[in-house]
């Protein structure tokens, strides 16, 4: 059985991962959050950050209950919600600047993340 360790700043406790790999994963998470429209690849991610792949994928899920992909896609979904808002652009204008090669990849993300359709979304921050 393994021992769970509390990480200070972190709710939950983690088992899997070692303590000396926590910076390498709060690295990891913090190239993703300076561009998550860049798409930077898991093996590129990992390599950047100084750990290796599994141990990043492990220990991302286990310090930040998501994956590094569902952790980049939040922040795209995130942001295309304040450019819904906040400018007149297209909505296929929108995914493109939040790294959706078609409007129907971005559609779909957007509505199984936020239950809304983005065209609905905007309809309803302008009524």
């Amino acid at each position: 059985m393994q021992r769970k360790k509390k990480i200070a700043g972190y709710e939950q406790p983690i088992s899997r991962t070692k303590l000396y790999d926590v910076p390498a994963i709060e690295l990891a998470k913090s190239l993703i959050e300076k561009d998550p429209v860049a798409h930077i690849h898991i093996p590129m991610l990992a390599d950047r950050a100084g750990i290796n792949e599994f141990k990043l994928k492990v220990g991302f899920r286990e310090l930040f209950q998501t994956s590094p992909y569902q952790y980049r896609l939040r922040l795209c979904l995130e942001k295309a919600k304040a450019l819904l808002e906040e400018t007149d652009d297209t909505i296929d204008q929108i995914a493109s600047k939040v790294g959706f090669d078609t409007y129907n990849g971005f559609s779909t993300a957007f509505k199984k993340a936020f239950s809304i359709a983005p065209t609905e979304y905007r309809n309803r921050q302008s009524a």
